[in-house]
């Protein structure tokens, strides 16, 4: 487990000059070295050798150039499969209304839809990347800071990844026992290679300090920020620490979390699969902050599901979700997704590891359907709270067979509903009833208002559905409630 601890820095006026040169030169280099990579010169590393007066920096700066070059082709890779579904999936419609009318109008429509994804396809390519801020960069544009800010906020930070060599730790920046942080620069004069720059350390911070100078190899990372008027330097250094003993298991039960991307549900079940309590912590306007606010926010709420989990004494099981999807949804949409996936879901993990609690993941398919379908007779909560319940009883092993009930249901139609998914998936029935009261447009999982009674509404669209099922002559109500007791039946 990698651990990060954040030390302020305290320079003299000095140190702040020379601090800023080497924030200068090293984001100058890195810009150049990107360039370089981008279009795939040869013996990058000796011309930045040469930018730099063969500061070992380079090496650092060469694998943070690797890693975004990779992540920018990672994102033309699933743009184009993106784009590729979506032209497959318009041509088939073309061809789907041909077959009906030549003339039909959404043609039109059509065609035009497909030329536009077509030229898109064929103008792919990768993105220009900014360094510093996109919103700096488009203020500057706007003519609306000046030029010597956007610098210094755009280099604001540099680093040296660490490693055990000759009993160095670190080349460059090195942590010293006397509360001092010693920076290498770039000048090759004597008494200039250096400085030695003093750091507080409070008393939450001391035990980790001394892990610090224990370890084989760290990275330092040196950022300045503006607070409070002030430019403030920090220091952050991150080492690998074992993982600590599991302390909270699944022995008595487990935990269960349903993510969405304004709240989160957690359900407490026992070892035998039993609804035992719940609790609901909200996020409120999560994709309205910045990036920083933005992870302080998420960690605190995180933070709730630790401590219901240590409070009960058990593991925490949560879906696998994949975000590798065919489709897009609105910018604000997207924006909520990606941040449950960069930030909340790896730092989730990460507490989880930290304070010794065990971690499960399962499939997340048909969660929800199951709640409101099968759970929703005896518990009747919102579908969100089932779906939770569903995730943990999942992640113990329990199996969610469909109810008898609904087996009639799915008799009456035979093999005429037939889902995406094989027959041998453990979900087949799950997704055939699901489809098939999507097919008399029928959609009972969804939450209900406070009000409603969820068990009366779903015995209102079965009725529909078995109604359609046989038009001609319908389905008495006294079988719609065959083998069902008075309560489950509203």
């Amino acid at each position: 487990m990698i651990t990060t601890t954040i030390f302020r820095l305290h320079p003299t006026d000095a140190q702040v000059a020379q601090l800023n040169e080497i924030f200068t030169i090293y984001n100058r280099v890195k810009r150049k070295g990107y360039q370089l990579l981008f279009r795939g010169e040869d013996g990058i590393q000796q011309k930045l050798m040469q930018t730099c007066h063969n500061n070992p920096y380079v090496n650092t700066i060469l694998i943070e150039n690797k890693t975004k070059l990779a992540q920018q082709q990672t994102w033309l890779k699933k743009r184009q499969k993106y784009l590729q579904h979506k032209i497959k999936v318009v041509s088939e419609k073309i061809q789907r209304v041909k077959s009906e009318d030549r003339k039909d109008q959404q043609l039109g429509g059509l065609y035009s839809l497909l030329s536009s994804l077509q030229n898109r396809m064929k103008c792919l390519t990768l993105k220009p990347v900014v360094f510093g801020t996109k919103v700096l960069f488009q203020e500057r544009l706007k003519n609306k800071i000046s030029r010597e800010i956007f610098k210094f906020h755009r280099d604001a930070s540099f680093g040296c990844i660490g490693k055990a060599q000759n009993g160095l730790k670190n080349h460059n920046l090195k942590i010293l026992p006397t509360n001092h942080l010693k920076v290498r620069t770039f000048h090759k004069e004597r008494g200039k290679k250096w400085l030695c720059i003093p750091l507080s350390i409070n008393k939450k911070q001391d035990l980790k300090f001394q892990e610090i100078l224990q370890v084989d190899k760290y990275t330092v990372t040196v950022k300045r920020k503006l607070v409070r008027g002030e430019w403030r330097y920090y220091t952050h250094v991150s080492y690998e620490k074992l993982d600590p003993t599991i302390k909270y298991n699944f022995i008595n039960g487990a935990v269960g979390l349903d993510f969405n991307h304004n709240f989160l549900t957690l359900v407490n079940v026992d070892q035998n699969g039993k609804f035992l309590s719940y609790q609901t912590i909200k996020l409120y306007n999560l994709h309205s902050y910045r990036k920083g606010r933005r992870d302080d926010y998420a960690s605190f709420k995180l933070d709730k599901v630790i401590n219901y989990c240590i409070n009960k004494g058990k593991g925490l099981i949560f879906e696998d979700l994949s975000f590798d999807r065919y489709f897009s949804y609105n910018k604000k949409r997207n924006r909520k997704l990606s941040q449950l996936k960069t930030s909340m879901l790896p730092l989730l993990e990460r507490k989880c590891t930290r304070h010794g609690i065990a971690v499960r993941k399962v499939h997340p398919a048909y969660t929800t359907i199951i709640g409101a379908l099968k759970y929703a007779w005896s518990l009747n909560l919102s579908n969100h709270v089932l779906a939770s319940y569903v995730i943990a009883r999942r992640g113990l092993g329990f199996t969610e067979y469909l109810p008898a009930f609904y087996k009639r249901v799915l008799a009456q139609v035979g093999g005429a509903i037939k889902p995406r998914l094989k027959p041998s998936s453990p979900y087949y029935q799950w997704a055939q009833l699901y489809d098939l009261f999507k097919h008399y447009g029928v959609t009972p999982f969804r939450s209900p208002a406070p009000t409603t009674n969820l068990k009366r509404n779903l015995l209102v669209a079965l009725e529909t559905v078995l109604d359609g099922l046989n038009p001609s002559k319908g389905v008495p109500p006294d079988n719609l409630k065959a083998g069902l007791s008075a309560s489950a039946c509203g």
